[in-house]
């Protein structure tokens, strides 16, 4: 076994030792210089009896970190370590630094990215839905990586808004790495693995515990040059993060709610003094200034704007004379079924009354799912008559005729013929 594994090996022993998100590790990182150090140590003396785990630390039986690290390799985890030179020096500087990161999914270097995370409640609105989206796809653009936690509601929107367009994305679990939580996230939690990064400080099978989610989210936000909060009860997890970015120094930024709103404690943190975001600019701003060479504002043509009726609006910018940096998505990528359903799912249902009647217009669809519906108005089609009408790649008419069926705007009958559901 190389020295690398060894330094592995000791940090799942230190992690079993002293357990997840404990205050201890602190102390524990700033007095040695690696996890064999803390192995080899027999003088403990300097933690003064303050840890329950000072007693377990003196016990050398490294079996169980062996069997740890069998699991994590048969099922495919990455494990980063905080000795680690590509261990995120962001989270070196929280007051309480996980131990260990569980990885699955496109590994990348967590120092080199900038990083926003968007949280808010899981219950939320329509219009928190939307928000929620079209910023973490306006900071996609311009360059920054949306974290998040991959939660219900807004933070799933928040990914799915990076993935739209075409840019990686980053979930900090609150669960051990090898459980997906809701089950219902099963097919966006695989989404994630193929175009993104989840991460969790639990190891497979750890112990559960009511303060995992809390303690997740000084994850969320210490990952993060800035956090955004979008639709947030006065006493919810959302908050929490706020919290964690405030006492780590970093930047944070509400979306302003509807006054008497349940969901208007991001209110609650500008009365504190909390910066409003009205744009995704409020926030790239702040941190292109910072980044210069990673974060291009420019980049965005056109940017969701908050009006007090509660509704979005595109206000267009002149793109003369704009410099374009590289890199820009070349095409909008149609959003992932999975990530599209659970949103549905998620969002408060418009009462029946105020839903509005289909828009028959003669201007060109903005969507494929628009496309399509444009064209079974006017007859049946077969995929392979709707795939030459719409000129999509097959794999991206078969996601949205599956968000469409969803939907029950259409339906599938014999010999792939697609038709339209009488209202």
């Amino acid at each position: 076994m190389n020295c690398e594994d060894n330094e592995e090996l000791y940090a799942f022993w230190l992690q079993l030792a002293c357990g997840i998100s404990n205050n201890v590790y602190l102390k524990i990182f700033t007095h040695f210089h690696s996890f064999k150090e803390i192995y080899e140590c027999e003088d403990y003396s300097f933690l003064n009896g303050k840890y329950k785990c000072e007693s377990k630390l003196k016990q050398k039986d490294l079996s169980e970190a062996y069997e740890l690290q069998k699991r994590c390799r048969s099922a495919g985890i990455t494990v980063l370590t905080y000795y680690d030179e590509q261990f995120p020096k962001l989270l070196k500087l929280i007051q309480a630094p996980p131990a260990i990161l569980y990885m699955i999914g496109q590994k990348c270097d967590l120092n080199e990215i900038v990083g926003i995370a968007v949280v808010g409640t899981r219950n939320m609105t329509p219009y928190g839905a939307k928000i929620a989206e079209e910023f973490a796809y306006q900071f996609a653009i311009a360059g920054a990586t949306v974290i998040s936690g991959l939660a219900k509601g807004i933070d799933t929107c928040a990914h799915r808004g990076a993935i739209r367009a075409d840019s990686f994305t980053i979930a900090v679990l609150g669960t051990p790495i090898d459980e997906i939580y809701p089950k219902e996230n099963y097919k966006a939690f695989h989404t994630l693995y193929q175009r993104g990064l989840v991460i969790s400080e639990m190891y497979p099978g750890c112990q559960k515990t009511r303060a995992d989610f809390p303690n997740r989210n000084r994850i969320i936000s210490g990952l993060a040059q800035a956090t955004l909060i979008v639709e947030a009860g006065e006493h919810s997890g959302a908050l929490i993060t706020a919290s964690h970015a405030i006492y780590q120094g970093r930047s944070v930024f509400a979306i302003p709610g509807a006054l008497g709103d349940s969901h208007a404690g991001t209110n609650l943190l500008i009365k504190q003094g909390v910066p409003a975001a009205t744009c995704a600019e409020d926030v790239l701003e702040d941190l292109s200034l910072s980044f210069p060479t990673k974060i291009f504002p420019e980049r965005i043509l056109s940017t969701p704007t908050i009006f007090s009726t509660g509704y979005t609006g595109y206000i267009p910018k002149n793109p003369i004379n704009v410099p374009i940096k590289p890199l820009v998505p070349k095409k909008k990528r149609e959003t992932p079924p999975e990530l599209e359903k659970e949103t549905e799912q998620s969002a408060k249902p418009v009462p029946e009354e105020t839903k509005e009647l289909p828009r028959f217009s003669s201007e060109e669809p903005e969507s494929l799912e628009e496309q399509i519906l444009m064209l079974l108005r006017r007859t049946a089609m077969s995929i392979d008559n709707l795939t030459v009408e719409t000129n999509a790649e097959p794999g991206e008419l078969l996601a949205a005729l599956t968000i469409l069926e969803i939907d029950g705007k259409i339906r599938s009958s014999a010999g792939n013929i697609i038709t339209l559901n009488e209202l």
